[in-house]
Formats: structure tokens, C-alpha cells, sequence
């Protein structure tokens, strides 16, 4: 019987694949770069071909480099980055380039909407703010701006949608992306929101809802000469990234806590019906007072989170800029990159020597005007004390916001994931920054292994998550606050917080005036 099951995660800035056992361990893998595009300032598209060639080339070139037999897949699980906007026209063809979730274009719109009440209207109905990134707005602003495409849309997806439509001509998305135009009282499509923002004739255009851990399709011939697969393979719906991070982290019971340290940086918590309604409705859904956003999760639980748009890219940014003479050294000496730069981290004490790091590069959630900035620059500071003061920034932000989300009863857990939980040392100030012991799980791609999780209940190797999470996760590290180090922390937080406060209105006039 086929028992590999392949997980695909399509993030913003790396495409991967990898096979894994039933039990979770890693049978071959691989990656490419997500194509991206900078058509003007602040737009973030990708041509929806080149990302289907990138991911079928990833897929192909996985197995290939497994010599994994096709027919012992026994099913794929897709996970990609959620919002965004990726439509279709009635023949099945893309109408324009995809937009990212990392997309500003909408910000003029939503400062109408804030003005005016539409984005209190909408909050009101779906039980969260519009924001740049997020589909409504990317719908409302191509109506105005791009009449005719808007014109011509039939379907509106996801981008692992738009991948499973790739695989299996089928047009589906899942319960978690569903929610973001649901009604979270009726988990229901809203069409009240939708002539909120003046695209209530996009109603008929939103997808089909087949369950995460559902077969949506099956490998098409076509697809299978494109990615290697088997013909007839069946492809689990899957999960938006953050989704399927936390389950690939085994972070799947209420009140368990997930960091996501990858090109964004997420702050998650899963809540029961009870949970939810501490901070939402009596019903246990949620209303415009929760914090961050609230999607739909495994059997009947929900997921908040809060994102940062740039976490492990702080770092990847400071070093091209200013750190490339590490690199050489991480060749010299056959290291990861990584390695060398926690050798720097380490050699800097807690608290950067006094520097205080902003890590919005790319805008924030909140508000996408927001900037990246260093604070308390000498001349006596170091390019070590900078990177230093990049991992503080990166943690204290995200242990931030996952304090907003938190419940009453308090977390059971918190987990680490992504490219920066692999750093030992960038663990460790998450630790400290959380205060609390912080759980780093085994294995590098939590994205893609949550996705083969929900492949591997679609195919019947395991019955329920339960059992398929405690089958293929296993936990690695656990990192322990130093409470000297909590301490600094917990006083740089409430600069860090003040700072915040002080510099945004500084960095709304630096935006308005950059624009053409």
C-alpha cells in the first residue's frame, strides 16, 4: 500500500516539497524560489504560470532527487500563503497577474474605508478590520482602478487554490480561507460585507468549501506530466500557511501557542468555542472586539493570529546590506549562515548594548505605512550589536502580539516554527522574550508537513488530526527563559511598545510623501 505523502507549501518567498512517511519521517525534499514581481511601489504580484512552473518543477525535481516511485505517494496536501487575491475568468484562465498578501496598493482605499465607516461595516459582519493584503480590499480596489478585470472574474481563489486547481481542475478552497468572507456567527459567505465594500457581485465567484483534510480532487494526466505525480492521486484541500504551520507543529489542541518565525512572522493561538468567547460573542464566535484575525480551524476550533510582514527577512535584509563578509566566512568554514550569525548574537550581550529594533520593513497588519527603524544608534555601536538588535526586535514584536491573543486560562504551550526557530540562539530570546519555555518540534518545514498531515487523513492512513499529529511530530528542543535575560526584555518591550506609539505618524508622512 502507497504510504508517502507529500506536503507542498508555497510561501511568499520559497517554494517546497517534501515527502514524508506516515510517521513523519522526511524522505526527500526540495525547493525553489516563489516568483515575485515589483510592478510600482508597493505592489506585490506573481504570474500565475511561472508559480505553477516553479511549483511543478519542485515537485518533480523531489522526487526525482528521492527516486521516489510515483505511485507510493499515497496523496498530496497544498498549503500557501493566505489573502492576497487570485481570480479566474470563466474559461479557467488568470485574469491578471496573482496579488500577495504583502501587496499596499489597497492603503488609499482603506483610509476611505476608516473615514467613512465602510470598514467598520465590514468589521462588524466578518469580525475583523479590512486590511491592505487581504482579498475584500484587493477586490475593491481593482473594481475602481481595474474595471475591466474585475470584470471579467468567475472565480475567486486563494493561492493554494489556484495550485489545487492546477493539480486537479478542480475550483475549492477550505474551511480556513473560506472564513475570511465568512460571517464567523454562521460561518456562512456574507454578502452583506461584500456590498459593504462595493463587490457584492463577486458573491458568486467565491469557491466551493471542502474540508482541510478532504480530498478535493485528483492529479489530473495533465498535471501528472507536469510534476511527476500519479495520474488519479488524491490532493487533500489543505490549509492557508499559517494553518498549516501550527499543525505541522503539532499545535492543534485549545490554548496551545505557535511563533512562526519565517519571511513574516505570525503570533498564533488555537481556541475552543469557550476560549473564543472570552474575548467575542456569547455564541463562541467572534465579534469586531478580538484581537488580530480569527479563522476557521480543525474540527470546529478556531485559529488567532496577528502577523508581522517581515521577520526572518530583518535578518536576511541587514546582512545583504551590511553583513556579506559573514557569509564568506559561513563558505570558509562549510557552515550554515546561521551558524555564524548566532556566533555574533552571542558575543553581544542582552539588550543590543542599548539599540532597539523596529522589524516593519514591510509595513505591518495594523498598518502598512508602518517602517522598519534602529533606535539609540552611537558611535561606539557594532554591526554585531545591529544584528543582535534584529533578533530582540523580531521576538519582542511577536511575543507581543501573541500576548493580545492569549486567552483567559492562559496557554498550555508555545511552539516555535519556521526558518528561525533552526537558530538555537534566536530561540533562546524567544524564550526569554515570551518568558516561558518555548518548544522548538522536529524538522525544518512545518508548512509542508501540516499539509501532508491533512494528505494523510484524506488518503485513510490516519483516522482523525489526534492521531495523525502525535504519529508524524515529534518534538526536538525546549528552551528555557534565563530570567536575567526575561527581565531586560520585559522593560525593552514597554520602550519598544512606546516607541511604536510615537513614531507612526512619522512614518504616515514618510509613506504619503514617497508616494508618485
Amino acid at each position: 500500500m502507497s504510504s508517502y505523502l507529500l506536503g507542498l507549501d508555497a510561501g511568499l518567498t520559497r517554494t517546497k516539497a517534501v515527502v514524508f512517511t506516515s510517521d513523519g519521517d522526511v524522505v526527500a525534499q526540495g525547493g525553489r524560489d516563489t516568483p515575485v514581481n515589483r510592478p510600482e511601489p508597493d505592489h506585490r504580484e506573481v504570474d500565475l504560470e511561472s508559480l505553477w512552473e516553479a511549483v511543478a518543477s519542485t515537485i518533480r525535481t523531489t522526487l526525482d532527487d528521492g527516486d521516489i516511485d510515483p505511485t507510493d505517494v499515497a496523496a498530496v496536501g497544498v498549503s500557501a500563503h493566505g489573502h492576497g487575491l487570485y481570480a479566474l475568468d470563466a474559461d479557467g484562465e488568470p485574469v491578471r497577474p496573482g496579488i500577495k498578501s504583502t501587496d499596499s496598493r489597497a492603503t488609499d482605499l482603506l483610509a476611505e474605508w476608516k473615514a467613512d465607516g465602510t470598514a467598520e461595516r465590514i468589521r462588524e459582519r466578518l469580525g475583523y478590520a479590512p486590511f491592505a493584503g487581504d482579498p475584500i480590499s484587493l477586490l475593491a480596489w481593482l473594481e475602481r482602478h481595474e474595471p475591466d478585470a474585475y470584470d471579467r472574474i468567475d472565480r475567486v481563489l486563494f493561492c493554494k487554490d489556484y495550485l489545487k486547481y492546477r493539480l486537479t481542475d478542480h475550483v475549492r478552497t477550505d474551511e480556513m480561507e473560506a472564513s475570511v468572507f465568512e460571517n464567523p456567527r454562521t460561518d456562512e459567505y456574507d454578502s452583506e460585507a461584500l456590498e459593504a465594500a462595493g463587490i457584492g457581485s463577486c458573491l458568486d465567484a467565491l469557491p466551493e468549501v471542502v474540508e482541510s483534510w478532504k480530498s478535493c480532487g485528483e492529479v489530473t494526466p495533465a498535471a501528472a506530466d507536469a510534476t511527476g505525480l500519479a495520474e488519479g492521486t488524491p490532493v487533500a484541500s489543505g490549509l492557508h500557511d499559517v494553518g498549516a504551520t501550527a499543525l505541522g507543529t503539532g499545535t492543534y489542541g485549545p490554548g496551545q501557542g505557535v511563533l512562526i518565525v519565517g519571511t513574516w512572522g505570525q503570533s498564533i493561538v488555537v481556541l475552543d468555542e469557550e476560549m473564543a468567547a472570552t474575548t467575542g460573542d456569547a455564541d463562541g464566535s467572534t465579534d469586531a472586539t478580538a484581537p488580530g484575525l480569527t479563522r476557521r480551524y480543525l474540527d470546529g476550533k478556531r485559529l488567532r493570529y496577528k502577523g508581522n510582514r517581515s521577520a526572518a527577512a530583518c535578518v536576511d535584509w541587514f546582512v545583504e546590506e551590511v553583513g556579506r563578509e559573514w557569509h564568506e566566512r559561513a563558505d570558509r568554514e562549510d557552515v550554515s549562515r546561521y551558524t555564524i550569525y548566532d556566533r555574533l548574537v552571542e558575543s553581544v550581550p542582552a539588550g543590543a548594548e542599548g539599540l532597539l529594533f523596529h522589524p516593519y520593513l514591510d509595513g505591518s497588519t495594523d498598518d502598512p505605512t508602518d517602517r522598519g527603524g534602529f533606535y539609540g544608534l552611537t558611535t561606539e555601536h557594532t554591526k554585531e550589536d545591529m544584528l543582535r538588535a534584529v533578533y530582540e526586535g523580531v521576538a519582542i514584536s511577536q511575543a507581543a502580539r501573541l500576548a493580545e491573543l492569549e486567552p483567559v486560562e492562559g496557554l498550555a504551550d508555545v511552539r516555535l516554527a519556521g526558518g528561525g526557530a533552526r537558530s538555537e540562539v534566536w530561540s533562546d530570546v524567544f524564550a526569554a522574550a515570551l518568558d516561558r519555555e518555548t518548544i522548538v518540534p522536529q524538522g525544518s518545514e512545518a508548512g509542508a508537513r501540516g499539509a501532508a498531515i491533512c494528505a494523510g487523513i484524506a488518503a485513510g492512513i490516519h483516522p482523525d488530526h489526534r492521531t495523525a499529529t502525535d504519529r508524524m511530530v515529534d518534538i526536538d528542543r525546549r528552551h528555557d527563559s534565563d530570567p536575567a535575560t526575561a527581565a531586560i526584555y520585559r522593560e525593552r518591550r514597554e520602550i519598544f511598545e512606546t516607541a511604536l506609539d510615537a513614531i507612526r505618524p512619522i512614518w504616515k508622512r514618510l509613506s504619503d510623501t514617497n508616494r508618485p
